[in-house]
Parts: structure tokens; C-alpha cells; sequence
């Protein structure tokens, strides 16, 4: 891999990691909290988030605020599987579709972390 596709791949996984934490951080402060795990296996943790996807319209929270979780959740997965995908097959714009998720997710984890920290 050259230096760019090495560092464009440091800066999907970096911003995948940034994201998850901000998940994580969300889903333990929901009114039933969702404990994510804190590190291990890649496919546990896509599990997981998958997860969280599926059980979000159980949060007793508005339907807005149910489908920010939802969105989060399946972009951060999506954006997951794709940099899985890149390191085995490379391509930028595959690449830049993953950043282009994840930005979709942290805006989506973003303004439910707002939306509870104002409830609180």
C-alpha cells in the first residue's frame, strides 16, 4: 500500500474509532441504557452496533431521537464494513464513501448526545 492509501486507511479507522466512541458514550446515557463494548473482537463490536439498530425504536425517547440512534448505529456499520472491504481491495472512492457515512453518523450521534445532555 502507498503512503496515501496508508494514510487515508489510518484516517477511516481513526474516524470509525472517533464515531464508535461516540456511540458508546450515547448509548450508555439512553434512558435504557445500551452497553457497547470497550474494545475486542471486530465482528463482536459490529454485532453489537448491529444490534443497537435493531432495538432502537424500543428507547422510550421520541421517534426522531429513535431514528438518530438508528441512522448512527447502521452508518458507523456500514462505514465498518467498508473499511473491512478496503483492506483487502483499496479503492478511494470506497474510501471516501466510508468518510462520507461516517460524517452522516456523527451528525446522527451528535444531535442525540445533544438531545440527552439537554433532558438531563
Amino acid at each position: 500500500m502507498s503512503d496515501s492509501q496508508d494514510q487515508i486507511m489510518k484516517s477511516v479507522a481513526h474516524r470509525l474509532a472517533v464515531v464508535y466512541t461516540g456511540l458508546f458514550t450515547t448509548c450508555e446515557n439512553l434512558p435504557i441504557p445500551i452497553a457497547l463494548p470497550d474494545g475486542g473482537d471486530a465482528a463482536d463490536i459490529k454485532a453489537v452496533v448491529a444490534r443497537v439498530s435493531q432495538i432502537a425504536e424500543e428507547q422510550p425517547v421520541p421517534e426522531e431521537q429513535q431514528a438518530q440512534l438508528f441512522t448512527a448505529a447502521v452508518m458507523w456499520l456500514a462505514a465498518a464494513d467498508l473499511y473491512s472491504i478496503l483492506k483487502m481491495d483499496f479503492l478511494e472512492a470506497r474510501a471516501d464513501a466510508a468518510l462520507g457515512i461516517l460524517l452522516i453518523a456523527r451528525d446522527a450521534v451528535t444531535a442525540l448526545g445533544e438531545w440527552l445532555i439537554e433532558m438531563d
